[in-house]
């Protein structure tokens, strides 16, 4: 027995009973649409793009200010390097030179560390000689030290030494 066929050209609809009680149900529940004056709370992923957002531009912002404070250290680094070339070169046969020499107390007990650069100076054969560059530290008595403990100001005196001088 065979089954019997739909017309190729007619549409199966459902019966106009199913048809009219359909309609009453989606006009008895409409769907749910957002309230119009409900105000967006964001969720922990928004919280956290948010959050995640303001670091990098803060980041990108402190970024800036140290390349802007690192690019005018550089200039001034390199003009004081320029005027420091101009007085060397206006010097006539002057050269830095690398010493290690210490520097005595003055009479108001600062380091005379001019006295210890013309000093340094005329040990390598110049007339004389000015400071370019010093070097301080801490001179503490070794049993101070084998002690274990932190010296004071009373025990350990400071050295001041002048590293480098324009000799001529």
């Amino acid at each position: 027995m065979a089954w019997p066929r739909p017309h190729p050209h007619k549409t199966c609809a459902p019966p106009a009973k199913f048809r009219a009680s359909s309609r009453a149900r989606s006009a008895a529940n409409p769907p749910a649409a957002p309230a119009p004056d409900s105000v967006f709370q964001p969720g922990f992923v928004d919280t956290i793009g948010h959050w995640l957002n303001e670091g990098t531009t803060r980041f990108k912002t402190d970024l800036q200010g140290t390349q802007a404070t690192f690019d005018q250290f550089a200039k001034e680094t390199r003009d004081v390097a320029k005027e420091a070339t101009g007085a060397v070169m206006g010097l006539p046969n002057a050269r830095i030179v690398t010493v290690r020499e210490r520097c005595a107390a003055a009479q108001n007990g600062a380091p005379d560390c001019q006295a210890a650069a013309a000093a340094a100076c005329r040990g390598k054969g110049f007339q004389t000689g000015k400071t370019v560059d010093t070097q301080s530290g801490h001179k503490c008595p070794a049993q101070v030290l084998l002690k274990g403990r932190a010296p004071n100001d009373a025990e350990c005196s400071t050295e001041t030494f002048v590293t480098r001088a324009v000799c001529q």
